[in-house]
């Protein structure tokens, strides 16, 4: 079982100071109510960007600890050479929150990069005018502009047109027929394209939609970015995924030998 943090994309933005504990304690409980014979491993996940993170996980409790965001600035990460270059830029300041486009219309949220793009920022925008509009059609001409010719860089009734054909060629005409019916689920579909657009895009590395990249990551990579400050690991092409994992296992393990050896003096 592994606990999750707040971590780069779908995250509900979990402490780990706190999910830890309770979670190694209700397996402990179980497994005494239970009388499992063998132990129940609990891992840990999200923020694990540094070997001192790494080493407080296991302070913690953790018996096994997964990365995620380290992962995308490497050479087997599956995302655009641009992308890597980006992350390979960000400190632990550069992530922020955006509206989940799977879950857009209940707000569930997303991490992802903020420096180097405007996806965040726009993504905002777009769940702040689907909360505040009835449908496309309610929205103030201003907005409706800006989105159509600097965001979507198409008109709405366009992205509504691609999207109704979409879901009819994914065999889902309910959706079509919902969205006639309702406006603002309508809106809501139409609003969703941007999302779709922004991973592609990233993934494709389009130098034309830079600013609207959607790169799912914590601030983990930051501080691993700080960690390979000066070293080979500082260039991504560098960053194979075993190497990555040694220098953050290596690490933890000399920071907890030094700060145990520093508390028995």
């Amino acid at each position: 079982m592994c606990a999750e943090a707040d971590s780069g994309g779908h995250t509900d933005a979990a402490v780990a100071y706190t999910l830890m504990p309770a979670m190694t304690g209700l397996r402990d409980r179980i497994v005494a109510e239970r009388g499992y014979p063998d132990g129940i491993r609990v891992g840990a996940a999200g923020g694990l960007g540094a070997p001192e993170s790494l080493a407080a996980a296991f302070v913690l409790g953790a018996d096994f600890v997964l990365t995620g965001s380290v992962n995308q600035c490497t050479p087997q990460a599956g995302t655009s050479d641009a992308v890597k270059d980006l992350l390979a830029q960000a400190d632990v300041q550069d992530t922020g929150y955006a509206p989940a486009g799977d879950m857009f219309e209940i707000g569930a949220r997303v991490q992802v990069l903020r420096r180097g793009t405007l996806f965040a920022a726009r993504a905002n925008k777009l769940y702040q005018a689907y909360r505040r509009y009835d449908g496309l059609e309610a929205i103030d001409a201003k907005l409706r502009r800006t989105i159509e010719e600097g965001w979507f860089r198409r008109d709405l009734e366009q992205v509504w047109k691609e999207t109704r054909e979409y879901h009819l060629r994914a065999g889902r005409p309910q959706e079509v027929e919902r969205a006639e019916r309702d406006p603002r689920h309508r809106m809501a579909l139409v609003f969703r394209w941007y999302f779709v657009h922004s991973t592609r895009t990233a993934m494709r590395g389009d130098p034309a939609e830079r600013v609207n990249y959607q790169i799912h990551t914590g601030p983990a990579i930051g501080a691993f970015n700080r960690f390979a400050a000066g070293t080979a690991l500082a260039d991504w092409r560098n960053r194979h995924v075993d190497a990555v994992a040694e220098a953050l296992m290596a690490g933890a393990a000399e920071v907890l030998r030094d700060r145990f050896s520093s508390l028995g003096r």
